[in-house]
């Protein structure tokens, strides 16, 4: 017993929560925002080096909808701030539960030890 834990319940959590399925997951969602992050910063690179009077145009399903260029260009930036947000928090996450899978692989250590 090591902190009123037992080797058998240890175990069990290590294999019950899945650590790696769950930390690669997490590890694909952030490869995935930082992917996402770089598409929109080189289209907001693109938009730059458009002229004010420059006419844009947004696909929407089989449609070409016509956009005045400043809410374009507020559009990129308000989606790569959500992106980005999003990458953090899923990156806090993944630290959350690397940190839960080395405390649990530690107690078992421990009670390995105890034996």
């Amino acid at each position: 017993r090591v902190n009123g834990t037992t080797a058998s319940s240890c175990h069990a959590a290590l294999q019950g929560s899945d650590f790696q399925g769950e930390i690669t997951k997490l590890q694909t969602g952030a490869s995935q925002a930082t992917t996402q992050v770089c598409e929109n910063e080189l289209v907001l690179k693109e938009l730059e080096l458009l002229e004010e009077d420059a006419q844009v145009f947004k696909l929407i399903g089989p449609v070409l909808v016509k956009q005045e260029l400043v809410e374009v260009k507020s559009n990129v930036n308000k989606r790569i701030e959500y992106i980005k947000a999003d990458a953090t928090r899923i990156e806090r996450s993944l630290k959350a539960k690397n940190d839960e899978q080395n405390t649990v692989k530690e107690q078992i250590q421990a009670l390995q030890k105890g034996k």
